[in-house]
């Protein structure tokens, strides 16, 4: 039985078609601002957060944006989606009030 050119075509476009939709999604949880902890459970920030790993190796999560200190502790807005940055000072500065990021600010099981 002899193949035609068609038929290749149409299996080399299945191909591709699989293998960019394995990458989107890929892709996808990679910004989906979730991770798997220690013990294997996929947690996710909440709406407007973030999502960090501590210098200790835990995953914690803040209510908004977060940013590192010079001694390495992960502070993040009170705010849903709120701002976070560092001033010339090296102080955290954030909408409404920074505050430590945490577990218990990460959905899922934890």
């Amino acid at each position: 039985m002899r193949r035609t050119r068609g038929a290749l075509m149409g299996k080399r476009f299945l191909l591709i078609g699989l293998f960019l939709f394995m990458a989107s999604t890929t892709t996808a949880f990679a910004n989906s601002n979730c991770a798997q902890n220690n013990v294997g459970h996929i947690v996710c920030a909440p709406p407007g957060g973030r999502i960090m790993t501590n210098k200790d190796g835990v995953i914690v999560c803040g209510r908004g944006q977060c940013v590192v200190t010079k001694a390495g502790i992960i502070m993040c807005s009170s705010q849903p989606g709120g701002a976070a940055s560092i001033n010339n000072m090296g102080v955290p500065v954030c909408a409404g009030v920074c505050v430590s990021a945490s577990q218990n600010h990460c959905k899922g099981r934890k």
